[in-house]
């Protein structure tokens, strides 16, 4: 076996409803840790068992063995000697070594991503290089460290964008980060390429919050219809209803509309846009509740605030952009969304824009974040749950506090009210002394800054 001279400890490892399997770790391996479990209990819950698995680090093979355990063809790599002969071993005398292949590689040193990858897995490294330089070995310092500069999350990002051709289009990949304290490897570094990002797994161990994201390109890396020019993104939906993931970017609208047929005026070099969401995906979502979802998940995406019920707002109080659901029968939902690249003042109209936030970021740039943003959630890529109602309720709450804790209030027909949540359909949830009301109405509703 090629376990036989490799020195170090056995460790039980038991995973609740997925197998329990005794492994021999090295001496100089990283052990499977509760890090090591979450990422595995993550795997277990896709939707899908199969295809090709590549596993980076794979350590002493504790994951390999789950993703083999499952049904997968694996591929698992690690720079460390030592940890490829463990996973060979530890493979071996649980008779799961048949479709799986390890080898001494690794970012930066040998890896390539074959061909027809389904599923991609990483524990990523997240000390910080301070704390452990002089205090590791080599081999452990690969293991155990982030790296400056983006950390190693970045490296395989651009990885994955050079051979982005050679996986499946409806590549996943599983991450696990530390985001806090935050390590050089983030998730927001994906989010800001375009990449969707939904996070399925975390664990507090004390002072360390451990989180799995799924990552994923929206529409399997199909880009968007994009127009020049058009009279509204929302019209232009219609004609692309249909399966995947489906929406429409033009540089210039013409006849834009807000809530109640509104006009919205927008410039060239704003974001117009509408994805095309099939009922199977949105339709057991009350319009009103999807509409306030979207638009915190938009704002989050831009670095802005969002008030209720669709408005995206700047931190001076001044409108940047707006959502808007449609939908007719049986027919797809369209959710449009504008948004202003700069400040501008007309007819009445004192506005915000991205440049507040974002600087002098391209609008295709910030479209691809809103893409993403929305895609982490309301995309059916057949690897993960569709978000319920409550996860919806709580997304919108968690936009619209953000507001409200700077000490926003509301007045309705000479009312005070104080928001304190967010309806099924929607509607923002206020209380008054005598009594509590849902608003769905913008009709006499002031908003007191």
């Amino acid at each position: 076996m090629a376990n036989q001279g490799v020195r170090g400890h056995f460790h039980d490892f038991v995973l609740d409803g997925i197998g329990s399997w005794e492994i021999l770790v090295p001496n100089t391996v990283y052990p499977p840790r509760e890090d090591t479990e979450l990422m595995c209990k993550a795997i277990g819950e896709l939707r899908r068992s199969d295809g090709l698995a590549l596993e980076i680090g794979c350590g002493s093979g504790a994951v390999t063995l789950v993703l083999a355990n499952l049904g997968w063809d694996v591929l698992a790599c690690d720079v460390n000697p030592f940890a490829v002969a463990a996973t060979r071993g530890n493979l071996e005398k649980h008779g799961l070594q048949e479709n799986v292949e390890v080898v001494e590689a690794g970012i930066n040193d040998g890896l390539e991503i074959p061909e027809n990858t389904s599923l991609i897995v990483w524990n990523l490294p997240y000390l910080e290089p301070e704390v452990t330089q002089g205090r590791l070995g080599s081999i452990e310092e690969a293991a155990f460290t982030d790296i400056e500069d983006g950390g190693w999350s970045e490296l395989l990002m651009e990885l994955l964008t050079k051979d982005y051709g050679v996986m499946n289009d409806d590549c996943l990949v599983l991450l696990l980060f530390r985001t806090d304290p935050k390590s050089p490897s983030s998730p927001l570094s994906w989010k800001k390429s375009g990449w969707a990002a939904r996070s399925v797994a975390s664990l507090r161990l004390g002072e360390e919050r451990l989180q799995v994201f799924a990552l994923w390109k929206p529409g399997q890396g199909i880009e968007p219809k994009e127009l020049e020019r058009c009279d509204s993104t929302m019209d232009e939906a219609i004609s692309i209803g249909g399966d995947g993931w489906e929406r429409v970017f033009t540089h210039e609208q013409a006849r834009g509309r807000g809530r109640r047929g509104s006009k919205w005026k927008s410039r060239r070099g704003d974001v117009s846009a509408t994805w095309s969401l099939s009922p199977e995906i949105a339709g057991n979502i009350a319009p009103g509740l999807l509409q306030t979802s979207i638009g915190a998940i938009v704002s989050n995406a831009l670095g802005a605030e969002v008030k209720w019920p669709n408005d995206i707002m700047s931190d001076d109080i001044k409108k940047m952009g707006g959502i808007l659901v449609e939908s007719s029968g049986s027919e797809n939902i369209r959710v449009g969304v504008g948004v202003n690249a700069r400040d501008f003042k007309e007819e009445g109209i004192d506005a915000s824009g991205w440049s507040k936030t974002m600087g002098g970021t391209s609008e295709f740039e910030v479209f691809r974040r809103i893409d993403a943003a929305i895609s982490s959630h309301f995309e059916d890529t057949g690897w993960l749950p569709m978000p319920t109602a409550n996860e919806l309720l709580d997304i919108s709450w968690r936009g619209i506090s953000r507001q409200l804790s700077r000490g926003v209030s509301i007045m309705l027909g000479g009312t005070n009210l104080r928001p304190v949540g967010i309806s099924a359909s929607g509607g923002l949830e206020a209380l008054c002394r005598e009594s509590s009301r849902i608003v769905d109405d913008l009709d006499g509703l002031e908003w007191l800054f």
